[in-house]
């Protein structure tokens, strides 16, 4: 039996002739290899093309999601701006800081207007009736209380509808009436003897029987009266006609009222031209809305994100998936409660914008001999700037991704090609190459040789490099991800309206104060650590008052401690207790403390007490210890030196059930001997543990 040999530890010299071997047979087959080179650098520029195609439609969804997010926040809280703005009696202006942010965007994207843009968000059903904006039929129908009456009734309303005079209105009134007709009829025969502003004054609204509304006639009549002018309750008037209730004449009544606004004051003014462009952003909500209603694909409703372009690719709708609990009535009096969606538009303008923003942040990954070719719901969008023409011959990369928002979650799908547009210049590198191999090889050689000696002590440093910095990361990382999912989840839930209790909302947002503490604390202790390992960490002594840092910092742990169950109770810091006053760095104390109290709130069982003390011990050199005490799980006698050790944890990896990267104890000894002092540990496996910071009484650094 033969006897195997026993595995050799690799060494680096195997490694390093590996290194040199392929300079020596690239010396020895140059000449015989140009074109197959020539051939493979032709074949490696496409493939880089390719990736970076896949890399660049990355880095584009990144910066499309931030701008998108942003354009369809600033759109919806600009358009609800004009709206509260826009009612007469309301006496809101645009919002300040709202203007600020419409300027900043408009000079972020040259050429684009929000006011011309802006379109407001609309609502439909999945059976393609629309609920917002108001919908209303283009040609007026009879009401159903016309189509009801009797030919009796129709008869002695036709001698009503042709009074000569008040007195013989009123008898043929009385005669419609005795023939019994519905209520809305009723009602019908006592409009017609108010005065339009009595109708506009309270009467509820009702349908003529040629369709249009008896507000709408009563507004008009007002509006085109000699002496009429644009007081308050006549703009009010218009408002409830053309936005609460529109009919097809809400154009017309808002021209009567454009037509008044030389005999109205100064905000009367203001508040027409408000409406009127509030009326120009639903008008362009309307339409955009109409191809959408007649899609087949609002049916089967389908609980997802999708787009689609309407007004002939001129503005991009992004749906999302709703139910809708009642909104109202249609203008047939049908409920429009039910399965829809809810619709946020980008016009194309602002789309082109965007995504040629998104390829100009990114260009460098673009290589010089590729044009790009963009497409977003299948339909292609030029390219602003200096970008070159895609031909549409020589594909050499494509990537398809999906982009959206926290609105708009990867709801509008975008393909991104890369083409051929130079091939002498994607081979440029390797032909001169080729002038220059003779020469390249002989210094080829040289740098193979020094870099194998300096790859061969890179080698080794990379490899201890590479573990701690995996130790680090994986350790942040961990500890980064749970909070983050957490506030995201709850935030998602509050957005979305999932939690529509007063009091779960509150809970929810104290939660998540709660995991932003956390990720603030863990931060600093990240920072604090960078800097002390730079040796970059000032400190800026002052008198502090210890037991006034004690409490405040018991109360910024509070929340914590309520959260995992433990009582966080203070010793000898409350008042009357007389103030301490130490010169030192109160903030870099302050964080120490907070990591003491943090871990041991961390190792405390819920229902267990946590104490922040602070004792003055006199004698040769007086002292001023702050310490930390829990019922934890105890750390054995022979691991009090090792905790302090930087990213240091107690048990293994899967055992491990508290969380931190191991740094807090080592920030915490660090402060601690920059002041002059010094950290002790009283603990025993089983019997909880106390953490004391010893301070000297009077700092050296007085």
């Amino acid at each position: 039996m033969a006897k195997l040999r026993p595995n050799r530890k690799p060494v680096f010299f195997w490694q390093g002739a590996l290194i040199l071997l392929p300079v020596v047979v690239l010396a020895a087959v140059s000449l015989v290899s140009l074109r197959q080179d020539s051939r493979a650098a032709e074949a490696d520029a496409r493939r880089r093309a390719s990736e970076n195609a896949q890399s660049l439609a990355r880095a584009v969804r990144s910066s499309v999601n931030d701008e998108l997010q942003r354009f369809l926040t600033l759109q919806n809280v600009w358009t609800l701006d004009l709206f509260s703005a826009s009612q007469p009696y309301v006496s809101n202006a645009p919002d300040t800081q709202l203007n600020a942010d419409v300027e900043k965007w408009e000079r972020d994207f040259p050429g684009l207007t929000l006011a011309d843009l802006a379109v407001p968000q609309g609502k439909i059903l999945s059976d393609g009736r629309q609920i917002e904006p108001p919908d209303f039929p283009i040609v007026p129908t009879p009401p159903k209380w016309f189509r009801e009456l009797s030919p009796a009734q129709k008869c002695r309303w036709e001698d009503l509808r042709s009074a000569a005079s008040p007195a013989d209105s009123k008898a043929r009134q009385e005669a419609f009436l005795t023939n019994q007709p519905s209520e809305d009829a009723r009602d019908a025969a006592f409009f017609l003897a108010f005065r339009p502003d009595q109708i506009l004054g309270g009467a509820r609204p009702l349908a003529t029987e040629t369709g249009v509304s008896f507000q709408d006639i009563a507004c008009y009549r007002l509006l085109s009266a000699t002496d009429a002018e644009l007081s308050t309750p006549l703009l009010n008037s218009v408002w409830n006609q053309a936005f609460e209730s529109p009919s097809f004449i809400a154009q017309k009544l808002l021209d009567l009222a454009g037509g008044l606004t030389n005999r109205a004051d100064a905000a009367s003014r203001q508040k027409y031209l408000w409406m009127r462009t509030y009326w120009s952003c639903q008008s362009r909500a309307r339409e955009c809305l109409g191809p959408i209603r007649d899609l087949p694909d609002l049916k089967p409703w389908k609980p997802l994100w999708w787009s689609h372009w309407t007004r002939r690719g001129e503005t991009l709708a992004i749906l999302q998936a709703m139910t809708f609990v009642n909104p109202g009535v249609d203008s047939a009096g049908d409920s429009l409660s039910g399965q829809g969606y809810q619709v946020w538009f980008v016009p194309r303008a602002v789309v082109e914008a965007i995504f040629t923003k998104a390829l100009t942040e990114n260009r460098f990954l673009i290589p010089d001999y590729a044009a790009p070719a963009l497409a977003v719901e299948g339909w292609p969008l030029p390219l602003r700037g200096a970008f070159a023409t895609a031909d549409g011959k020589d594909l050499l990369g494509r990537s398809e991704l999906r982009a959206g928002s926290s609105f708009a979650q990867d709801a509008i799908r975008f393909d991104l090609e890369f083409f051929l547009t130079s091939r002498d210049q994607m081979l440029s590198a390797e032909r001169r190459r080729a002038r220059l191999f003779a020469g390249l090889i002989l210094g080829t050689a040289f740098a193979a040789l020094a870099g194998l000696v300096a790859a061969r002590r890179a080698f080794y440093r990379q490899l201890e490099l590479n573990e701690m910095k995996s130790n680090f990361v994986s350790s942040v990382s961990h500890e980064l991800r749970a909070p983050i999912a957490s506030v995201r989840l709850m935030a998602e839930n509050l957005e979305r309206g999932k939690i529509p209790e007063a009091p779960r909302q509150r809970e929810y947002f104290g939660f998540i104060v709660q995991e932003c503490r956390r990720l603030s604390a863990l931060i600093e202790n990240v920072l604090d650590f960078s800097r002390i390992e730079q040796g970059r960490k000032q400190y800026e002594f002052e008198p502090t008052d210890v037991l006034a840092m004690a409490r405040t910092t018991a109360r910024l742990m509070a929340p914590c401690a309520a959260e995992k169950g433990v009582k966080l109770e203070t010793d000898g810091v409350e008042p009357p207790a007389a103030p301490i006053e130490l010169n030192v760095d109160g903030r870099a104390l302050q964080q120490a403390l907070v990591n003491l109290i943090d871990n041991a709130i961390k190792h405390s069982p819920a229902g267990e007490t946590v104490t922040i003390g602070v004792e003055r011990r006199e004698g040769t050199a007086p002292v001023v210890g702050l310490y930390v005490a829990d019922h934890g799980p105890g750390i054995p006698a022979e691991e009090h030196d090792k905790i302090f050790e930087r990213f240091y944890r107690r048990g293994s990896e899967l055992r491990r059930e508290t969380q931190g990267v191991g740094i807090g104890l080592s920030v915490v000894r660090h402060v601690v001997a920059a002041h002059g002092g010094r950290v002790l540990v009283q603990s025993a496996a089983g019997q909880g543990s106390r953490f004391t910071i010893e301070l000297p009484a009077r700092s050296q650094h007085e």
